[in-house]
C-alpha cells in the first residue's frame, strides 16, 4: 500500500488526539452526504416532471402540424393528403379547423378555442385515455356532438348526461362580416350537444372543445379551407429528422412544427429550472466542503509532532502534502459516494412504493426518474470540488508551517 494512503487512512479511521477533530470530520462527511443526496433527488425529481409533461403533450399533440406560412387558412386538396401519405413514415393525417369562438349554456358565456376534427383525428391522439365523462357515440365525425375540457364544463355547468340539458350554443365569427358592437350578424350560432368531457391539463381543459369537422366548417362558412393538417408518424420515425423531408416536398407555402417546437417554451423552461436548481445545489455543496477545510486545518496542526518526526526520518514535502490531501479526498468521496447511493435508493423507492403522494394532480405520486448522466454529473462535481477543497488548504498550511523544517533537514542532509 502507498505510504501516504496508509497514513491518511490511519488518521481517518483511528481516534485523533482531540475529539473536536473527530466531530468536525463527521460533520464534513454528513454535510457532503446530504448535499450529494439532495442533488441526486432533485435532479431525478425534475426528470420525472419533465417526462410527465412530455407524456401529457405527446399523448395529446400530433407529431407534426402543417399550417400556412402566410394567413390562417389554406385551400385543402386531395393531392396534399396523397403527397403526405406517399411516405411510409406517415401513419395518419387529419384535417383541422381551429378558431376562437363564444360558447353559451343557459346564461353562462365562455370564450373557447373550437377545434374541428375529422374521424381520423382519433388516430392522431389518445383522447380516450383522458375522457372522464361521456355518453354513447361521444366521438364521431358524423355524430353532432362536442367533447369539452373539464375546465369549460365547470364554468358552463353543463353535463354530457342526456337526462339533463347537455346542449351548448357555439358562436362563430364570420370572416365576411364586420365586427361591431351593434352588428350581431357577424356571429353565427349553432347548437351542439356535449357528448364527452376530457381532462388533459388545466391550461388545455380551460381552453379547448373538439367538434366534428363538418360542424366547424358550416359554422365558419368555410368551403375548401382548413387551418392545419396534423400528422402522426410511425413510432420508429423521428419527427425532427422527417420534418425537413416533408418541408422540401410541400414547399415554402407551408410551415411545419414538431411537437417539441410547438411547446418549446415549456420544455426549455423545465430544462432551465432543472439546471438552475442544480447550480444552486452545487453552491450549497461547495459551502459544505468548508467543513473539510476546517477538519484538515485542525488535523495538520494537531499532527505537528508526527509531521516533524516524518520529516526527520526523510519524508519529502510532497509525501506530507499528499497524505493530508488524500485525507480530505477520502472524506469527500465517502460522504459523496454514500450520498449518491442513498439518493438513488430513495428515488427508486419513491418510484416503486410511491412514498410521496400528490393530491388533485394528474398522477397520484411525485414522479422521479434516475438518469446515469445525472449521477455522473453529481460524481464529477463531488470529485472536482473534493480535489480543490483538499489541495488548496493542505498546500497552503504545509508551506506556511513546515517550510523551514523541510529546508533545515534538506541542508543538514547535504
Amino acid at each position: 500500500m502507498n505510504l501516504s494512503s496508509f497514513i491518511a487512512k490511519r488518521y481517518l479511521f483511528s481516534k485523533k488526539s482531540k475529539s473536536i477533530i473527530n466531530i468536525i470530520s463527521l460533520i464534513s462527511v454528513v454535510g457532503v452526504f446530504v448535499s450529494s443526496a439532495a442533488m441526486v433527488i432533485v435532479l431525478s425529481g425534475f426528470n420525472g416532471i419533465e417526462r410527465l409533461v412530455e407524456n401529457i403533450y405527446s399523448q395529446h399533440e400530433a407529431d407534426l402540424r402543417i399550417t400556412p406560412s402566410i394567413g390562417k387558412t389554406f385551400v385543402f386538396s386531395d393531392s396534399i393528403i396523397e403527397s403526405i401519405h406517399s411516405y411510409s413514415e406517415v401513419e395518419s393525417v387529419s384535417k383541422i379547423i381551429e378558431e376562437i369562438t363564444m360558447i353559451k349554456h343557459d346564461q353562462k358565456w365562455m370564450t373557447a378555442t373550437m377545434k374541428g376534427v375529422d374521424d381520423s383525428y382519433r388516430d392522431i391522439i389518445d383522447l380516450d385515455a383522458s375522457i372522464i365523462e361521456n355518453n354513447e357515440n361521444y366521438w364521431s365525425e358524423y355524430h353532432s356532438g362536442a367533447v369539452i375540457g373539464v375546465g369549460l364544463q365547470n364554468q358552463l355547468q353543463v353535463s354530457s348526461n342526456t337526462r339533463f340539458d347537455n346542449t351548448i350554443i357555439v358562436y362563430g365569427l364570420l370572416r365576411d362580416k364586420k365586427l361591431t358592437t351593434t352588428n350581431k350578424s357577424a356571429f353565427k350560432p349553432k347548437k351542439l350537444a356535449v357528448n364527452g368531457v376530457f381532462n388533459i391539463n388545466p391550461e388545455f381543459d380551460q381552453q379547448y372543445l373538439f367538434v366534428p369537422f363538418y360542424f366547424a366548417k358550416d359554422l365558419l362558412n368555410y368551403n375548401n379551407e382548413i387551418n392545419a393538417l396534423e400528422i402522426k408518424l410511425k413510432s420508429e420515425t423521428s419527427p425532427k429528422l422527417f420534418k425537413p423531408i416533408l418541408k422540401k416536398a410541400l414547399g415554402a407555402h407551408f410551415s411545419i412544427e414538431t411537437q417539441y417546437e410547438k411547446n418549446e417554451l415549456i420544455y426549455k423552461t423545465n430544462a432551465a429550472e432543472k439546471w438552475m436548481v442544480f447550480m444552486i445545489l452545487i453552491f450549497i455543496f461547495i459551502l459544505s466542503t468548508f467543513n473539510i477545510i476546517a477538519s484538515l486545518t485542525m488535523l495538520i496542526l494537531d499532527k505537528k509532532k508526527d509531521i516533524s518526526t516524518l520529516i526527520s526520518l526523510g519524508a519529502t514535502q510532497q509525501l506530507i502534502k499528499t497524505t493530508f490531501f488524500k485525507e480530505g479526498l477520502y472524506i469527500n468521496i465517502i460522504g459523496g459516494g454514500l450520498g449518491v447511493v442513498f439518493g438513488t435508493i430513495l428515488c427508486l423507492a419513491q418510484k416503486k412504493l410511491k412514498l410521496i403522494a400528490l393530491e388533485n394532480a394528474v398522477i397520484d405520486h411525485w414522479p422521479v426518474i434516475v438518469e446515469l448522466t445525472d449521477l455522473f454529473s453529481v460524481l464529477f462535481v463531488i470529485i472536482t470540488v473534493g480535489i480543490l477543497a483538499s489541495y488548496l488548504p493542505t498546500n497552503y498550511i504545509i508551506n506556511r508551517h513546515f517550510k523551514h523544517s523541510f529546508t533545515y533537514f534538506a541542508v543538514k542532509k547535504d
